[in-house]
């Protein structure tokens, strides 16, 4: 940590990884006066639409690599399974935020557990094991959530294990994997941090999160819990980045429990899906904020303009929202905004796109958010 290096407007910014948090990423900068390059495996990746330039090879082609340090002044990331061995190579000769530091702790559940327990944050009880043949080494019961070590996002590489004749579908696994108890929890929530070189630290309220199948489908924000809870939230999500110390925007993932106990889930070295309504809600969005971090601009507390609902698109759910019909019902009757990705392939359970309601009655805005969902989910 220390004064960091003014990146000056007009020069160009990187960013690996080219999804919607790119690409979200790229507008805050282009409309702060900066150009970014974006490198993606992906020729059609979303935030390609928008970069100055862009650039399409594999994370391990030297070539690419070159051209891609070449064209740049600063990095950030989008996304925590980026090599965090080409993150160390270009953080040797220009700014990086977040580093290889939080990034590879990321990118290691077992070691992400291990840190936070190491440094007392809380969590759920749990065990790294080498592989699901050693499961009988867990002393705690059932039911758990057994998740693969590294690579897992979005639902995918985690099971639900109910009992010991669940374990027999995973034999072939030979992954390292971590097991955690399953928690009773009330909600779960997220907490946006955006922390600068001289741990200037700014957080976004708490925003509650609803999951499907282990992907999230609606952020509600602000989070429907007690001021005692909210100011909890904050302080253990701001505690665990300041003792990460690395500057960049960071989600911490927690449950809040049926005693009212906090619980750390996952940290994530990026802006957030949760945080996409931070571009119409705050005064500040958590993009512009990693713009800022970027190129040592100041951060600054944001102001909370609306209450949100964001609803995520997922798979086919694209399809039926485009169609003319449903759009037109959504975006007439309903406090819409509208935000499609513009990824050319539609999988199940992949994210589209979402819409955002913003106003005054979070009741009414949920009640928006759910007619939507049963619009686009009855087809």
């Amino acid at each position: 940590m220390g004064n960091p290096s003014y990146i000056p407007i007009g020069s160009t910014l990187g960013m690996i990884a080219g999804g919607q948090i790119g690409g979200f990423f790229t507008e805050a900068a282009l409309r702060m006066g900066y150009k970014v390059s974006i490198w993606d495996p992906d020729i059609n990746a979303p935030a390609k639409r928008l970069a100055t330039q862009s650039f399409t090879g594999e994370f391990n082609d030297n070539k690419v690599k070159s051209e891609f340090e070449k064209s740049i002044s600063a990095l950030s990331i989008e996304w925590e399974n980026v090599p965090s061995n080409l993150i160390k190579s270009l953080e040797k000769n220009i700014p990086v935020k977040p580093s290889s530091k939080s990034l590879s702790l990321a990118q290691d559940r077992i070691k992400e557990k291990t840190f936070l327990s190491k440094n007392k944050f809380p969590v759920t009880e749990h065990l790294g094991i080498k592989s699901i043949r050693d499961a009988n080494k867990v002393s705690f019961g059932f039911p758990w959530i057994v998740k693969t070590a590294t690579l897992g996002y979005d639902g995918h590489g985690q099971w639900h294990i109910k009992n010991i004749d669940d374990i027999a579908a995973l034999k072939s696994n030979t992954n390292s994997m971590i097991v955690e108890k399953v928690v009773e929890y009330k909600c779960e929530l997220s907490v946006l941090i955006a922390m600068d070189d001289n741990e200037n630290l700014i957080a976004y309220p708490p925003t509650e999160n609803i999951h499907a199948n282990g992907i999230l489908k609606m952020s509600i924000s602000p989070a429907r819990i007690a001021n005692e809870i909210k100011d909890k939230a904050i302080n253990l999500a701001s505690d665990v980045i300041k003792t990460i110390g690395d500057p960049g925007v960071f989600c911490v993932e927690m449950f809040l429990t049926k005693t009212d106990d906090l619980l750390v889930n996952e940290i994530a070295p990026r802006p957030h899906n949760s945080g996409h309504h931070t571009i119409d809600a705050f005064s500040i969005s958590q993009y512009e904020h990693q713009v800022r971090i970027l190129t040592g601009l100041p951060i600054r507390t944001p102001i909370m303009t609306s209450k949100s609902v964001l609803l995520n698109i997922l798979g086919d759910e694209f399809t039926n929202l485009t169609n003319n019909k449903n759009l037109t019902e959504v975006l007439r009757s309903l406090d819409a905004k509208l935000y499609l990705y513009g990824k050319t392939t539609v999988r199940p359970g992949r994210k589209m796109g979402h819409v955002l309601f913003c106003g005054t009655s979070r009741t009414d805005l949920i009640k928006q958010a759910k007619f939507c969902q049963a619009l686009i989910s009855s087809q």
